[in-house]
């Protein structure tokens, strides 16, 4: 090589040198009209939450500029000034732009140099403000005429046709911003369109075969148009909320049909390491912390399949063992499960065996006397034991503690013939079997000595014993009375 092709060939190193590094850094300036000499900060959202990336200090012009020699995560970003106001920014691929606005103003007078696909995000927020006022107002005319049908027609063929100008500007927004944030963004939030079927005049409860229709299509297609792969929509709100919303409100919440479908998601988000940790984690802290009954499931399912099984490796050797005695605790008391044989003693000396007892429904309560809530409660499940035939409902009260005497003066004071057992060695391991970390702890079960319900209150115990053996009727039972347990 000669020297002329030397040099020629390191300046194309160096030139292609400093585009690359042009490209690999963000700049942002900022105009605040209004603001002087005042600090303000850029921060990104991260799933529900939002978190501090940069300050800046203002001149006395109000102009700053966020800056870094590396290219910042892609995602919604937010501007936000002291007075804890802010403004929503897309960094995607083109990190260096200019924006200006106004303190008192400032998405409406916002105004995007350099940016495309900020440009167009401005547009798009524009534009939403634009439909979601008009379409405020038909919702108040529709407030003012609900006794005027033919009105009522007229304003709700007015709204279909504002929905159908927003769909056509999404599919504009996604046709001409191809590959970039803004396109996943709006994919992501134009949801599914639940196609409608024809019911035969023929079949009866034609509503609710068309809401059973709906119901099973939007379980199954509910992500179509969110790119779980994509783990930019991690920094911004969506993500997180359409999660949330589906396995809060979408789904049936039956364990059973959120485990199906936790796994089908997780496949899912599988192709993004991100995105899979993301979802893992909300998955096992929410149904760890889940205070509906039965959700316990649900997390062993999450940190048996996935945890334990060595799927998700980022936990540290005490945390993963800290989860399998948790899981451990809970998988034999399942609701569905089949409750745990107990062989004990009881008062007189005799021993009874749970799986020998006859009734329709059992209760096994884990009690003490000087325990200050089972005061309260185990009259209640006296009250209650004494209103069904023993063939209907037979409870088997467990004494946890080791004080025989304190036990026997409480049970001969107060006339409680019920099946009364103690284990004072405990050789049957119930506290395990039972997660008895607490008194009372109530477990109902049926004539297979499955678990119908658990840790529950009395009245809870007495509402589902009425409606099981057909005393009551759902809609005679008053549930705003019953204890939260």
């Amino acid at each position: 090589m000669n020297i002329k092709k030397s040099i020629v060939f390191a300046f194309i190193t160096i030139l292609f040198g400093a585009c690359t590094a042009t490209a690999q850094k963000h700049n942002i300036n900022i105009k605040i009209n209004g603001l002087s000499d005042t600090d303000i900060y850029l921060a990104h959202h991260y799933g529900n939450k939002q978190y501090l990336d940069d300050t800046i200090k203002l001149d006395t012009k109000g102009e700053g500029v966020f800056k870094g020699d590396s290219l910042l995560p892609q995602g919604i970003y937010l501007v936000v000034l002291p007075s804890k106001n802010y403004f929503e920014i897309l960094i995607g691929s083109d990190q260096e732009f200019s924006i200006e606005s106004n303190k008192d103003d400032l998405l409406k007078r916002m105004q995007v140099k350099g940016s495309k696909e900020n440009t167009a995000f401005k547009a798009y927020q524009d534009y939403m403000i634009t439909m979601n006022e008009k379409s405020q107002v038909i919702q108040q005319k529709m407030k003012e005429n609900y006794m005027n049908a033919d009105t009522l027609v007229i304003l709700q063929d007015q709204l279909k046709g504002l929905d159908m100008e927003v769909k056509k500007e999404w599919n504009k927004l996604i046709t001409e911003n191809p590959g970039t944030l803004l396109e996943s963004i709006i994919k992501a939030m134009i949801g599914i369109e639940i196609p409608e079927i024809e019911v035969p005049e023929s079949i009866q409860n034609k509503d609710s075969v068309k809401w059973f229709h709906s119901y099973n299509f939007n379980q199954n297609h509910y992500f179509d148009n969110i790119n779980l792969a994509d783990n930019r929509l991690l920094r911004t709100p969506i993500l997180h909320n359409k999660i949330e919303y589906y396995f809060t409100k979408v789904l049936v919440q039956n364990p059973d049909t959120i485990n199906k479908y936790i796994d089908i998601v997780a496949k899912k988000a599988s192709a993004n390491d991100e995105v899979f940790q993301y979802v893992m984690r909300y998955f096992i802290n929410t149904f760890q912390q889940s205070t509906i009954m039965g959700m316990d499931k649900v997390f062993v399912h999450v940190a048996e399949t996935y945890y334990l099984s060595g799927k998700v490796n980022w936990l540290d050797k005490e945390t993963l063992t800290k989860l399998r005695e948790q899981v451990a605790k809970l998988k034999f008391n399942l609701i569905g499960g089949i409750a745990q044989d107990l062989k004990m003693e009881t008062v007189t000396g005799e021993y009874a065996r749970l799986s020998e007892i006859k009734a329709k429904f059992t209760l096994l309560m884990f009690w003490e006397p000087d325990c200050g809530h089972c005061k309260k409660v185990v009259p209640q499940v006296w009250e209650i034991y004494n209103k069904f035939d023993r063939n209907e409902f037979e409870v088997l009260a467990v004494y946890t503690q080791a004080d025989k005497t304190e036990w026997m003066k409480y049970i001969e004071e107060n006339h409680i013939d019920w099946i009364n057992c103690w284990d004072p060695y405990n050789l049957t391991n119930f506290r395990f079997f039972y997660n008895v970390y607490s008194t009372p702890t109530l477990y109902l079960l049926d004539k297979d000595k499955k678990i119908v319900a658990k840790r529950i209150g009395a009245e809870t115990v007495e509402n589902i014993l009425n409606i099981e053996l057909g005393k009551k009727k759902i809609s005679e039972i008053d549930f705003t009375t019953q204890e939260n347990e």
